[in-house]
């Protein structure tokens, strides 16, 4: 049965403009011989949370969390039912996708996790501020389970985190939706992704010298 789209957490409930484009590639990118540079991101539920730490930013804030809502609806990983959804993030914690975006451009139902919060990074360092939506998963059998988890499938902390310290890549969005059409395919692909960027990391780190 399709699931209402208006079922959402109360903080999301405010009606969205529908995004007119989706962002860059869900593809892992992990090139070089050094590790990414990472710097500190903050992690909100909402913009009030953030201008709470930023009360001079109240503007600014309000335009992230605006872009990060409407990156959520463009870019969350669709699921081709809601039982599907829940078994990775957990009872409650999925809605129907937005019909007329490209990853519900096939037709039928497709659904995905709410929006736990955003991140942000770069506030104050006057290089422009980067955002990304994130999720979270209360779902027992999940890999996902408690942790953080980007639209792009970036595990960049755990439930509960204000600081995380993501690689640049996490702030990377999908051109398209994911579409995951096996169960805990999207839990896997993330930790297989984390995998892969923490040998990257130990291996880097274990030379003297880069390249």
């Amino acid at each position: 049965m399709k699931r209402s789209q208006n079922v959402r957490s109360p903080r999301f409930r405010k009606a969205l403009p529908m995004a007119t484009s989706v962002a860059v590639s869900i593809s892992l990118v992990l090139s070089g011989c050094a590790p990414e540079p990472r710097e500190e991101a903050q992690i909100y539920s909402n913009a009030q949370e953030c201008m709470q730490v930023y009360p001079d930013q109240g503007e600014l804030c309000q335009q992230v969390f605006g872009s990060a809502q409407m990156d959520h609806l463009a870019t969350a990983p669709r699921f081709q039912d809601q039982q599907q959804c829940e078994a990775e993030f957990g009872p409650g914690n999925c809605e129907s996708a937005p019909e007329g975006t490209q990853g519900n451009a096939t037709g039928g139902s497709w659904f995905m996790p709410m929006m736990m919060g955003y991140m942000m990074g770069n506030l104050m360092s006057g290089r422009g501020v980067r955002q990304a939506p994130v999720y979270s998963s209360s779902s027992r059998t999940s890999p996902l389970r408690d942790k953080v988890v980007t639209a792009n499938g970036d595990v960049v902390g755990n439930r509960g985190d204000r600081t995380v310290r993501p690689a640049p890549s996490a702030f990377q969005k999908p051109s398209t939706p994911a579409r995951v059409t096996q169960t805990g395919g999207f839990g896997r692909m993330a930790q297989q992704k984390a995998q892969t960027q923490r040998a990257t990391s130990s291996r880097s780190s274990s030379r003297s010298f880069g390249g």
